[in-house]
């Protein structure tokens, strides 16, 4: 990406902040003049539509009349922003910013090698190991089989419904729902509640959930919709820290390296560190940090969007350690990774990427925009610092 895409990006975005002052609203106006791509690039960018889509399309624009209205709204004496910003600006800012980006960057030629084999983004798939130890491999390609008598599976798109029966064995039997790298899969357990399982993850729980609690054990990350039953509470063990639900909405995630974090969207949830009396009560917007080594619990405000957005197809990165995010990537499409240059993996990066797109789409969009260069070989992304841009 050149200096004149960046100065167009900071054009754009003062615009939409409605922050353009007259000598900008003539630049970004001579360069809209040049070009029937830019008056298109520009109605894709400006669209809310299209912002709340997520750039997922490129239908038809009537550029020209976007390009009137442009000009018609920039008049000096009556200046006026394409939406109003809503308590959710500051999140929609930052795809907005690297839509930009990714805009851009896809209408030249990339120079970054393609992929002979290309890497394909994660599904929908799973194994079911019953408490007999049958297993049900839940992919795609694969039908439901005919299940032992007294369990009843239901397959309803890409979510698994399981429904208990009242009259088998209690507690002591359990099921495990296991997700591989490059797999994802939701389920919703007997009491209702929805469970969103991410890559390598696993999930635990009773054939049926004793009559005073509703326990099972998580290795991983999930998203969850815990039904409300204020007379047998949900718990969630993940790992050496409990969780305790009273009806709501969170995501945790064991696959952090030393940490454990819980994110709260709505609802209350306590947090206890197993062997500790002590349990902390999150808030909505609220996330506990548990350290593995020590069971230190830090309490923090946070815009729970970027922590969730996977179970929208979405990964939202704010100014995060490009380490982080390719391990996350890693695990989706199911690569190994190599760094040829380790400093490397400090570089940060904020943006928004689509989880269903080709790794070679999502590596494009993050190397134009930050020090670091991608080569695909195989199945392993090898990774190096870019010394010579002025990112």
């Amino acid at each position: 990406m050149n200096n004149r895409h960046r100065k167009i990006i900071q054009l754009i975005v003062l615009y939409m902040e409605n922050k353009l002052s007259e000598t900008q609203q003539d630049e970004l106006t001579a360069w809209l003049e040049e070009d029937e791509k830019n008056r298109s690039f520009f109605q894709q960018v400006i669209s809310p539509e299209k912002r709340l889509q997520k750039f997922e399309t490129r239908k038809h624009i009537d550029s020209e009349k976007a390009f009137s209205k442009f000009k018609k709204n920039t008049q000096p004496h009556k200046v006026k922003s394409i939406y109003r910003l809503s308590r959710y600006a500051a999140i929609f800012l930052v795809p907005v910013l690297v839509g930009l980006v990714y805009l851009l960057v896809n209408q030249e030629p990339t120079t970054r090698e393609i992929s002979q084999s290309p890497i394909t983004h994660g599904n929908n798939k799973a194994i079911l190991i019953l408490s007999q130890g049958k297993t049900i491999d839940l992919s795609p390609d694969h039908a439901l089989p005919l299940l032992p008598e007294g369990i009843d599976l239901v397959l309803q798109g890409d979510k698994l419904i399981y429904v208990s029966d009242s009259t088998a064995e209690k507690e002591k039997q359990h099921y495990e729902l296991i997700t591989p790298r490059g797999g994802e899969f939701k389920i919703t357990l007997p009491d209702g509640t929805f469970v969103h399982l991410n890559s390598n993850s696993k999930l635990r729980f009773p054939k049926n959930f004793a009559p005073d609690k509703r326990e099972i054990f998580l290795s991983g990350e999930a998203y969850f919709e815990v039904s409300k039953d204020t007379n047998k509470p949900f718990l969630v063990i993940a790992e050496d820290v409990q969780v305790k639900v009273y009806g709501t909405t969170f995501n945790i995630n064991t696959l952090l390296g030393n940490q454990i974090q819980t994110t709260l969207v709505k609802g209350s949830v306590g947090i206890r560190v197993q062997d500790s009396s002590q349990e902390y009560i999150l808030k909505p917007s609220q996330q506990a940090i548990v350290q593995k080594t020590d069971g230190n619990i830090i309490i923090r405000e946070v815009d729970t969007t970027p922590y969730t957005a996977w179970t929208e197809g979405i990964f939202l990165f704010d100014n995060e350690r490009l380490e982080t995010i390719l391990d996350k990537l890693a695990l989706w499409y199911d690569v190994e990774l190599f760094y040829q240059n380790e400093s490397v993996k400090d570089v940060r990066f904020t943006g928004y990427l689509k989880r269903y797109d080709n790794i070679d789409v999502i590596l494009n969009a993050i190397e134009s925009t930050v020090s670091a260069t991608f080569h695909i070989k195989e199945r392993t992304i090898i990774i190096n610092k870019n010394e010579y841009t002025n990112r």
